[in-house]
């Protein structure tokens, strides 16, 4: 269905506007199927799944805040409050970092460990639907395509930040 007719949009729109639209639908339709099969009956958030994956896929000593922060998909997240919710379920553990005293190191517990394996095989089979519709071809074209508009946005935000 075209992005107009979905939001029952009558006049033409600016091709900058049509394609902010139909990326913000797109994600929330993807964001609404992983909360749907994903995270909701886990209990658990996409941004405190993303923490769990990092910590999994991490150093065993763990990270500190600001180096998950780094690499959280969703950027602006308040990655202590993420991982306050985290250790409040037993999932995640802070440690003492010999390297710096002010700051301490964030560790998967094995109770989270068992909880990303057990979402693992949906998360998995989800990912595989998310691109389901269209070609090797096409996905390669459309991720070049995406990464050019992530990289000219982000360009555009730091370029905001520094005035």
């Amino acid at each position: 269905m075209h992005i107009r007719e979905e939001l029952q949009i009558s006049r033409p729109l600016e091709p900058g506007h049509e394609v902010a639209l139909a990326l913000l639908l797109t994600r929330e339709y993807v964001a609404r199927l992983f909360d749907e099969c994903l995270y909701g009956p886990e209990g658990i958030s996409d941004q405190q799944f993303n923490v769990l994956r990092i910590l999994k896929g991490g150093a065993k000593d763990g990270y500190l805040v600001k180096d998950i922060r780094c690499r959280m998909i969703y950027r602006f997240a308040d990655v202590p409050r993420l991982v306050n919710r985290l250790e409040a379920r037993g999932l995640v553990k802070r440690c003492e970092n010999p390297a710096d005293r002010r700051g301490c190191r964030v560790q998967i517990t094995a109770k989270g460990l068992a909880l990303e394996a057990k979402m693992n095989s949906r998360h998995n089979a989800l990912c595989q639907q998310v691109d389901r519709c269209i070609t090797a071809d096409e996905r390669e074209t459309l991720l070049g395509l995406l990464e050019r508009l992530r990289n000219d946005h982000r360009t555009q935000l730091e370029a905001l930040r520094r005035e």
